[in-house]
């Protein structure tokens, strides 16, 4: 089949590297951070955060390298580049929709402003992973 008809290797490589979607590493962190983010000492934030960032680093050299296989040798560069942009894109998109969750928190609560400011991040988290679960179910039913 020629690299430029992407649906049929699409559908296999779903089917194969379905998983590294999202790294199981990632989601684990992502529920960390969820579900304590008020009650974490900093060596602990840390160590989380590496953790979150092995799923990440797994996951997006993946993800790049299935996407640039379906295109044409021709179209191997403007694919690159649009794959770096969207990503680019899609971290500004959800650091500004955290940054409005945390802002509203520390308008509309009560309390000091460390509390306001936990209690936001951990809504911003809250956010993010359903965020990240529903694009995992959306994936695995596009793609059967």
């Amino acid at each position: 089949m020629p690299r430029h008809q992407p649906s049929a290797y699409l559908s296999h490589t779903a089917r194969r590297e379905g998983w590294l979607a999202l790294p199981p590493c990632r989601w684990v962190a992502l529920l960390i951070f969820t579900l304590a983010a008020r009650h974490l000492a900093n060596p602990f934030i840390a160590t989380v955060y590496v953790l979150y960032m092995a799923g990440m680093g797994t996951c997006m050299g993946s993800v790049m390298t299935s996407t640039l296989r379906t295109l044409a040798d021709n179209q191997q560069t403007e694919g690159n580049a649009i794959l770096n942009i969207l990503q680019q894109f899609a971290g500004a998109v959800g650091t500004s929709l955290s940054a409005v969750v945390v802002a509203q928190s520390q308008t509309y609560l009560a309390g000091s402003q460390a509390y306001t400011t936990a209690v936001g991040t951990q809504n911003a988290f809250i956010m993010l992973t359903v965020f990240a679960t529903v694009i995992w179910f959306s994936y695995f039913k596009v793609v059967k």
